[in-house]
């Protein structure tokens, strides 16, 4: 029973990474598509090419810079929910242990129980 929830466990924890990676697919595609939308309205804006490069590159930049944003949370999540499942299955190996001794003490009682008699 206890292998059976160390599985589950794991098996919850792969779906989840599964819908964290399916989530900064999602978000790159859509950063990717707000800054293609930005890029054209600005080449489009009836401004000078001196200003347009100049927006341009202040869009790239704070385009950079929200994408390293959404990136390190996403890690700073896995990493975290990582920590989180090695915890679980450190506490389902403790929880093992424990049985087995407890097992083993029976074990023995019982063998001196049959020795005595």
């Amino acid at each position: 029973m206890i292998l059976r929830d160390l599985l589950d466990s794991l098996s919850r924890e792969k779906k989840r990474k599964e819908r964290v990676k399916a989530a900064q697919k999602i978000a790159l595609v859509m950063g990717a598509v707000a800054a293609a939308g930005v890029a054209t309205g600005i080449i489009f804006a009836p401004k000078s090419g001196k200003e347009t490069r100049a927006v341009l590159k202040n869009a790239a930049v704070n385009t950079v810079e929200t994408i390293k944003d959404t990136v390190q949370k996403k890690a700073e999540t896995v990493k975290d929910s990582a920590a989180n499942a090695a915890q679980g299955v450190r506490n389902v190996i403790e929880e093992v242990h424990g049985k087995a001794e407890g097992v083993k003490m029976c074990i023995k009682d019982g063998h001196h129980e049959t020795q005595d008699s």
